[in-house]
């Protein structure tokens, strides 16, 4: 499912287009400089029977049409099997996000079922009630959140949603993240360091789908890291750029992963119950969208990974 970013779509029919129109070039340039040697020959008084090898016009003409042809038949042949490939690739990618969120939403779904069964069967005992409805709470919760993700990586990647674009302040944007956020890092024992100018730093943007992507990444850092560990959330701005970096000093990302990837997560498994890895899959999907950037840098001092994120900023 993976897809080389150097050979996107649109690259390897661009690269297409420029080998076809460079070849039938460089064909028809022979086939005139033959021609024209042939006139010059036929003009020059020493020639001998010029005629015998001359073609005429409508053949020339003809020759070129024909190769005109090829390299369009060409290009549309390379174009066809690249947009099958395109096509398929789309389709694993479904098929795996539907085989992936049923597998996990398997889980808490049982859980829920055999809760409510015994709740319903009145086998749980009225002091232990209260705890199981905490368990089910918690499970649809979780199953809540992963249909909301499923439906936002999907619905983003669809040519018709456009989001409500407006000035956004990113400063105020994030400061109310990590406000929302804070007590999930008391709880993990996290008290990142934040670094947030005063004045604030505008862009022009979605804020609903800003602040999820945002969020996505914030929620990282006590999510699929141990407890205790060092963060830092800064908000800057670089060279035109509004720039959120949040590094941590958590598990280290192998470089060979994309974690941009739907169902790739900091885990080996995916299965080890910290979601399926859309997450990330939404910020990157927000952030392009706004024509930024996200990516990780693995070498930070004192910190293991950062995510970046960089979006063009209003002044």
């Amino acid at each position: 499912m993976k897809q080389n970013k150097k050979f996107s779509l649109k690259n390897k029919i661009f690269i297409s287009f420029i080998l076809c129109c460079f070849g039938v070039v460089i064909i028809l340039k022979n086939l005139d400089t033959i021609y024209w040697e042939w006139l010059d020959t036929l003009l020059n008084p020493g020639v001998t029977d010029a005629n015998a090898f001359a073609p005429s016009r409508a053949a020339y003409l003809a020759v070129t049409a024909l190769i005109l042809a090829a390299g369009a038949f060409v290009f549309y042949r390379l174009t066809g099997k690249y947009l099958r490939q395109e096509s398929e690739r789309q389709v694993r990618e479904k098929d795996l996000i539907y085989a992936a969120v049923a597998h996990d939403l398997k889980t808490p779904m049982t859980s829920v079922l055999g809760f409510a069964k015994a709740l319903y069967d009145g086998r749980i005992k009225p002091e232990e009630q209260q705890e199981t409805f905490d368990i089910i709470y918690r499970k649809s919760d979780s199953m809540n959140d992963m249909v909301n993700t499923l439906f936002e990586y999907a619905k983003l990647g669809t040519s018709e949603y456009e989001p409500v674009m407006e000035l956004v302040d990113l400063c105020t944007l994030a400061r109310d993240i990590i406000a929302e956020n804070y007590t999930e890092f008391e709880e993990h024992g996290i008290e990142p360091d934040i670094d947030i100018p005063d004045s604030g730093i505008m862009i022009h943007g979605g804020r609903n789908e800003l602040k999820r992507a945002v969020t996505n990444l914030v929620v990282n850092v006590y999510k699929h890291n141990p407890a205790g560990i060092k963060a830092v959330i800064s908000v800057s701005r670089e060279n035109g750029n509004a720039v959120i970096r949040i590094a941590d000093s958590g598990e280290p990302i192998p470089g060979d992963m994309d974690i941009f990837e739907p169902f790739v997560t900091e885990n080996s498994a995916r299965t080890t119950g910290h979601g399926t890895g859309l997450g990330l899959a939404v910020t990157k999907r927000v952030i392009e969208r706004h024509g930024g950037t996200v990516s990780v840098e693995r070498n930070v001092s004192g910190y293991t990974k950062a995510f970046v994120v960089r979006l063009p900023s209003r002044l």
